[in-house]
């Protein structure tokens, strides 16, 4: 309870910090728009030319593509810490925050608050709601996706940042793995096969993030609905546990060199 708090409280002040400046704020997020829409439209053009693609048509890609942006953007408003952790342990900031009680990796990753995030909602959500063919009833399963493709990214991508613990270089290692998790996110599964494939459900986990949900909701099943929780669970507690292991030979490198 005293973590979800920190973090609330946190996340609080990061989102108001990034609405300060309005000009800044809406320079982002409509840039982001105006980002997604060209993607999208690049997709549109794709097919009214090709009907499918390994068996995905445009409603399938406008799922992919929604769900995408609706984790991605959930992550930056409401986890923007995450981006840039492993700089935020390399320029020694966890310093501070070890000197009070409450949990460290809560306080970490509400420490910023993504603007352009709020772009990418909006088309997540206006692309679901216009082009991925939903249904009513379909609206709960969607978010349940989103929510399972949520915790598998931040899980991955916190524990990409975990390596800076361990390694200078992990910077702008972890950013790329972050961004060749994207982008296996943004091209249909069908295009995926032997090693690739494997890659896109371990390493790099697109599949968890987005394919099994879209897969999910094309066929729903209770199978499905157990890949989606089980890589949820899993890659939480890789996140947890990577995290905290290097944040135990951090403190212990704090107490050596006292």
């Amino acid at each position: 309870m005293s973590a979800l708090l920190a973090y609330l409280a946190n996340i609080r002040i990061a989102i108001r910090t990034s609405l300060r400046d309005r000009t800044n704020f809406l320079l982002q997020a409509g840039g982001m728009v105006l980002n997604d829409i060209f993607f999208l439209t690049l997709w549109y053009m794709f097919f009214a030319g090709f009907r499918q693609v390994g068996g995905w048509g445009l409603h399938d890609v406008a799922l992919l593509l929604g769900i995408t942006m609706c984790v991605v953007a959930i992550s930056g408003v409401f986890f923007g810490g995450y981006r840039d952790l492993a700089a935020t342990i390399l320029r020694g900031e966890l310093d501070a925050l070890l000197t009070q009680p409450r949990a460290v990796l809560p306080r970490m990753i509400a420490r910023e608050s993504i603007p352009h995030g709020w772009g990418d909602l909006i088309m997540g959500v206006w692309i679901l709601a216009a082009f991925a063919n939903l249904t009513l009833a379909e609206i709960p399963l969607v978010v349940l996706g989103i929510a399972t493709g949520l915790v598998v990214y931040l899980g991955a991508s916190i524990v990409y940042a975990s390596l800076a613990f361990w390694f200078a270089g992990a910077r702008s290692f972890a950013r790329d793995l972050t961004d060749f998790m994207l982008m296996f996110s943004s091209y249909p599964g069908s295009i995926y096969s032997g090693m690739t494939r494997v890659v896109a459900y371990s390493l790099l986990p697109a599949g968890f993030v987005v394919m099994a949900p879209v897969q999910f909701l094309r066929a729903p099943s209770l199978e499905g609905l157990a890949v989606m929780l089980g890589a949820a669970l899993l890659y939480a507690g890789l996140a947890w546990v990577a995290f905290h292991a290097g944040l135990r030979r951090y403190r212990q490198g704090m107490v050596a060199g006292l």
